[in-house]
């Protein structure tokens, strides 16, 4: 299931998560992470269009970030075959 896109159901939930948090900006990409069927690799960019990798967690209810992408740290999306 960790090859399985992302659903709608699964982001609004996502959604909800980082709103109770207090995050706010917009949410470039969503990509389960490698191995689990309950955490998520997110982007998110705010106003000023820097972009952060969160990791969101399903099943404990949590958002944690990871780091700010620049030239140093990417995000690559998988290419759907």
């Amino acid at each position: 299931m960790a090859n399985k896109e992302v659903t709608q159901l699964e982001k609004m939930k996502i959604i909800g998560l980082f709103r109770k948090e207090g995050f706010t900006g917009e949410y470039d990409s969503f990509q389960r992470v490698s191995g689990t069927d309950w955490e998520v690799f997110v982007v998110m960019s705010n106003e000023q269009d820097i972009k952060a990798l969160f990791r969101a967690s399903l099943m404990l209810n949590a958002v944690e970030f990871q780091y700010v992408l620049d030239d140093k740290h990417t995000f690559v999306a998988e290419k759907a075959e």
